[in-house]
């Protein structure tokens, strides 16, 4: 069944087009496991809403009772909340109130006439779209760059932010040289693989650079969709707030005063080295570091089982409900 297209209420053209051709894909590939993947396209859009915040509409979509206890998902850089397209469902059947949404420019969100895609206004949408949904306090839960503004909101809201998980990130130190060619190089490697029209290919190449866990077909679809429909200027101008001196610095103060935090990493993460997430979790007042073995930066993707455990088991502080954290010690308040 086609999922309607809102007519009393405000949607992204972006949002539209991916509405139209997924009926049109819907009646080209019928072969498996295509049916499948397009359930999962259909379910979350069925989810779909969208609210304006600065200004700007944010594809939001929510799993779980409306008086579960809050959490926020957070994406990462030209990613969007269809990351979470496994957490998000399975945090919601156990209670837990999911909003997972785009940033500004990234996913189904629109994109920002005014070109503001530094982290401390994504760290104020977020705020803000809080607020429109009546979360006065939150868990957050993010990955990669989101855990950048994760931390943010932290430092801008501490008495807001009950607990968090911080996925693949770390606190690294760039030089001057670095901060400069690396948006460049990412955004080559973004604008390239757009591109493709080969899934296949994307794929592989992700398979051989990120990951050292096998992921699966539906996983690519729903990160291909991510990439396809974010703003290459957003994408570029946020990576390259991420990198500058002045802000590494804001992330590392914030990083001090921030919540209760899980820190997971992959053993072998290729973007976020592990002594970039040791550092992180060493600054945290209170942080527990979980290094999931022969696993690389996709961690949603490749560990999604773990994953959805370790979050649970942190959020609800239940030092019981994941023994294969136990030996590792929950408690590593210092």
């Amino acid at each position: 069944m086609n999922t309607p297209l809102p007519t009393d209420k405000p949607v992204t053209e972006k949002f539209r087009r991916h509405l139209a051709e997924l009926a049109r894909r819907e009646q080209r590939e019928t072969q498996p496991p295509q049916p499948e993947v397009f359930a999962v396209m259909r379910a979350f859009a069925d989810r779909a809403r969208f609210v304006s915040v600065q200004g700007v509409l944010h594809h939001v979509y929510e799993y779980g009772p409306a008086n579960g206890r809050p959490v926020l998902l957070l994406h990462g850089w030209d990613c969007s909340s269809y990351w979470f397209y496994r957490l998000a469902p399975i945090l919601g059947e156990h209670g837990f109130r999911v909003v997972a949404f785009d940033f500004r420019g990234h996913g189904f969100s629109a994109s920002a006439a005014d070109n503001r895609y530094d982290l401390l206004t994504l760290a104020q949408d977020t705020l803000m779209l809080a607020d429109a949904l009546g979360m006065p306090q939150f868990d957050l839960v993010s990955f990669s760059l989101g855990s950048a503004v994760a931390l943010l909101i932290g430092a801008q809201a501490p008495e807001r932010v009950s607990r968090q998980v911080i996925m693949n990130f770390g606190l690294f130190r760039y030089g001057a040289l670095q901060a400069r060619l690396l948006p460049v190089v990412l955004k080559t490697i973004f604008d390239t693989l757009r591109r493709i029209p080969s899934k296949t290919f994307v794929y592989r190449y992700v398979s051989a650079t990120l990951c050292q866990r096998e992921v699966t077909w539906c996983d690519v679809e729903m990160a291909f969709t991510s990439l396809v429909h974010c703003d290459s200027h957003a994408a570029f101008l946020a990576v390259t707030d991420l990198v500058q001196p002045e802000r590494v610095t804001q992330i590392q103060r914030a990083a001090a005063t921030g919540a209760p935090t899980l820190v997971i990493t992959g053993e072998f993460d290729p973007v976020v080295p592990f002594a970039d997430s040791e550092r992180l979790a060493q600054l945290l007042p209170t942080a527990h570091l979980h290094s999931l073995l022969r696993t690389g930066h996709l961690v949603l993707f490749e560990r999604p089982d773990e994953i959805e455990r370790l979050v649970r088991a942190w959020l609800l502080d239940d030092r019981s409900a994941d023994e294969t954290i136990r030996p590792a010690s929950w408690s590593a308040a210092r």
